[in-house]
């Protein structure tokens, strides 16, 4: 089951109580990672929320399980790869990491590979990043940041796009 950036963005209701500034910190965030492969870039993705010390090694692992198991359909939209697990598997802390990915790698998503902007999330339970999520469909549905962060050359410019009130749609 493949979502959009817009039905993410609509499916998700109001409750949350964490915003993107809290979940996405700079520490969590790295620009043109270099990998070979999927699995790789859920790695590197899962190492950040590792060291920042939000989850714990084995979400890693939970992520590439839960792809591997249901197939790519973290590839939500052209370029874009939303790695999870379950919060069981890991999650210390509600989190947020992100990569850009140079050069990009393909997921197995035959409409969306290949992929260059990758943004893993670990949940504690199914309603405190709530917000978070649907401020990130928010931000990434519009083109210009989509655009903005896959230019990004440091981790400021990421979360000056990241970080943006949404406006509503």
């Amino acid at each position: 089951m493949r979502a959009s950036i817009s039905q993410l963005s609509e499916g998700l209701k109001d409750g949350g109580e964490l915003n993107l500034k809290e979940l996405l910190t700079a520490e969590r965030v790295a620009t043109k990672v270099k990998v070979d492969s999927w699995e790789n870039a859920i790695r590197a993705v899962g190492r950040l929320m590792v060291d920042a010390g939000a989850v714990e090694e084995r979400y890693t692992d939970g992520m590439i399980n839960t792809a591997k198991e249901l197939g790519p359909y973290i590839v939500i939209a052209p370029g874009l790869a939303l790695p999870h697990s379950r919060p069981e598997d890991g999650v210390l802390q509600p989190c947020m990491a992100l990569i850009t990915l140079k050069p990009p790698v393909n997921f197995g998503n035959l409409d969306n590979d290949p992929v260059n902007l990758v943004i893993a999330f670990g949940a504690v339970d199914n309603k405190q990043h709530v917000e978070a999520l649907r401020d990130m469909a928010t931000i990434l549905s519009e083109p210009s940041n989509l655009a903005a962060l896959r230019a990004a050359k440091t981790k400021e410019e990421i979360l000056k796009v990241m970080w943006s009130t949404p406006t509503p749609g």
